[in-house]
């Protein structure tokens, strides 16, 4: 299989570099790495112009793409894809850490399961705060994203994971797509910037379209560290991932997707004002 890794960034100099030193460790080598910059600066650009020999010496191709389009995760996404000729692509947020046999693990998938049509990765860096286990409870009744054992629904991710399972989602941060698949769909470019949720509408439409194609396996690991370079200051960014939120549930689930939203933003009040009341 020919492999495709497509990444997104914007303003991760540092987080990138990490990202393509786990990649230059893979035990199985992909065709091509696309980077696609929505940084104004030519930071990223230097930088992979640092790394093109690294690539070249593994005989793979260290592809640097500037989106000239509207600054957004889902447009550079739809535009890596544009720009490679995998059999598999792969797409990986810039702040994540492969483990060397992440390729090799997501690639078994594929080839021991034929109704395979997306695999991700696990994330094993799963942060667990204050009151863990009660929070879980609360995040699941109210429809938020919660964790459980073995399990991978919309808006639930593993907390442990033992075997392959099905997902109905899947993360943004680490997975991978038959080409094919993109007859069919594509990353919605109406999500700008900071595309929020462009993983779960691109993957549970996939998943809709066509049950039981989407598997998450414990073998292909990796760390998601979650950077905040990039991003934009808190309440910015809070207006506009209730904006893509809405966008997402609405396109999705209709008028059930706003009544899903409201859910949420309930749960979310309650939370706040809980928060407040450990704290007094």
């Amino acid at each position: 299989m020919k492999v495709s890794v497509i990444i997104p960034t914007y303003n991760r100099r540092e987080d990138l570099a990490e990202l393509l030193d786990s990649l230059l460790l893979q035990t199985y080598k992909p065709l091509e790495v696309i980077v696609v910059d929505d940084t104004p600066t030519n930071d990223i650009a230097d930088m992979c112009g640092k790394f093109y020999n690294k690539f070249r010496e593994r005989d793979v191709n260290l592809i640097y793409h500037k989106n000239l389009r509207k600054r957004s995760s889902a447009i550079a996404r739809n535009l890596g894809v544009e720009k490679s000729s995998g059999d598999i692509l792969m797409f990986f947020d810039s702040d994540v850490i492969l483990f060397p046999d992440y390729i090799e693990k997501i690639l078994e998938v594929f080839m021991t399961n034929s109704r395979a049509l997306a695999v991700q990765g696990w994330i094993i860096n799963i942060e667990r705060k204050k009151f863990y286990y009660l929070r879980q409870v609360f995040y699941k009744i109210f429809c938020m994203s919660h964790h459980a054992k073995d399990s991978c629904r919309l808006f639930e991710y593993p907390s442990a994971l033992t075997k392959v399972i099905e997902c109905e989602a899947l993360s943004g941060a680490n997975f991978a797509v038959k080409r094919e698949v993109f007859n069919h769909l594509q990353f919605d470019g109406n999500l700008l910037g900071y595309a929020y949720m462009e993983d779960l509408l691109f993957s549970h439409s996939l998943f809709k379209r066509f049950p039981h194609s989407l598997f998450i396996t414990p073998y292909a690991k990796c760390i998601h560290k979650v950077s905040q370079m990039g991003r934009e200051e808190k309440d910015k960014l809070e207006r506009h991932k209730q904006r893509c939120r809405l966008y997402v549930f609405t396109k999705l689930f209709g008028w059930k997707g706003r009544l899903l939203y409201n859910w949420q933003n309930l749960g979310g009040i309650i939370l706040k004002i809980s928060k407040r009341l450990i704290k007094d």
